[in-house]
């Protein structure tokens, strides 16, 4: 049987923004906002930090026009074998993209003995004495 091999499309941005000396996200949302495109810092972030899952056209449009660029630059296609590796010549990046994320640690909470009481000491009012009138 004649497979098809499966690829799987690696996200370029970091690397077009270091051939056009673009060394961070900040420099580059200046850049948009000149285009006329307004996205907050952290929303850039994770777009140039890792392969986005969705990406809305006016973003793809401003950032081939900031970059001058074309649409080939930003995504390649890559192959992947049936592990789920890509071939040999992708970057690093690409490499590591690929890897499972660690997982968090989760501690256990501490927790208290039963007779901890967490609403503070117990206070006693100063004894009244009796009035004679």
């Amino acid at each position: 049987m004649n497979e098809t091999p499966k690829t799987r499309l690696s996200w370029r941005l970091r690397v077009m923004m270091a051939e056009r000396n673009i060394s961070t996200a900040t420099e580059l949302q200046r850049l948009l906002e000149k285009s006329g495109y307004k996205v907050t810092s952290s929303q850039l972030t994770r777009v140039i930090k890792d392969r986005p899952d969705r990406i809305s056209t006016d973003l793809l449009d401003h950032l081939l026009e900031v970059l001058s660029c074309g649409i080939g630059d930003l995504l390649r296609s890559d192959a992947v074998s049936a592990d789920g590796a890509t071939n040999e010549n992708t970057s690093a990046q690409n490499s590591v993209a690929t890897q499972p994320k660690k997982q968090r640690v989760r501690r256990e909470p501490i927790a208290s003995a039963p007779s901890d009481d967490l609403t503070g000491p117990k206070v006693t009012a100063f004894p009244v004495p009796d009035r004679k009138k």
